[in-house]
């Protein structure tokens, strides 16, 4: 209601033929008054776009609320990038020795992520590694932490395409390696931590 305002001033100054006012000064008044407009249409476009943010927030914690519950899931959200982060730790994601998905853990978890989602949602997927050196019987897959992170995202976002259907265009892949850790790697629970899938969904 605040930003009608310019409007409404300038229609009266119209209406009531104020002699006062010169052209320019009605253009002056006019620009003004269509900035105020504008603001308020982005204003409005704010507000439903904040309310469509929070609603996926609430869907995506009533549909992982034992997983969260659990420790097995995070979720976070920027209210004002309109970002939301889902954080899955590696050992829920893939069975020991494996980078093929959990189709009875993670895939589930997935699933439901993606159900809280529309085909317009943009998705990065980023994978994250401990600091220790790929171990002697993997080296002939993975040659660095920057290819394994690289690796388990990427078989995150074939599972997602492949197994759910999510468009590949609104999918980005990235790893990270060992270089944002979020616990401390000098302890076996700081890197299990650290060894992680996030999912950036972007409305």
């Amino acid at each position: 209601m605040l930003f009608r305002i310019g409007s409404l001033i300038l229609a009266t100054l119209i209406l009531t033929g104020c002699q006062n006012i010169s052209k320019d000064d009605l253009q002056v008044l006019q620009a003004r008054a269509d900035k105020v407009d504008q603001l308020e249409q982005e204003y409005a476009q704010l507000k439903q776009e904040h309310a469509s943010l929070k609603q996926s927030i609430s869907q995506l914690n009533s549909q992982l609320e034992q997983e969260i519950k659990e420790n097995q899931v995070l979720i976070e959200q920027n209210m004002q990038t309109g970002i939301i982060k889902v954080t899955m730790q590696q050992d829920i994601i893939f069975p020991s020795g494996s980078f093929e998905i959990d189709q009875e853990g993670a895939a589930d978890i997935l699933r439901k992520v993606v159900a809280s989602l529309d085909g317009e949602n943009k998705l990065r997927i980023v994978g994250h590694t401990d600091n220790l050196p790929v171990s002697k019987k993997w080296r002939d897959k993975f040659s660095d932490n920057w290819d394994l992170s690289a690796r388990r995202a990427g078989e995150v976002a074939r599972f997602l395409i492949w197994g759910t259907g999510f468009s590949p265009a609104n999918i980005e892949v990235v790893g990270r390696a060992h270089v944002e850790p979020i616990a401390d790697n000098t302890t076996e629970e700081g890197r299990a931590l650290n060894r992680r899938i996030e999912l950036f969904i972007q409305k």
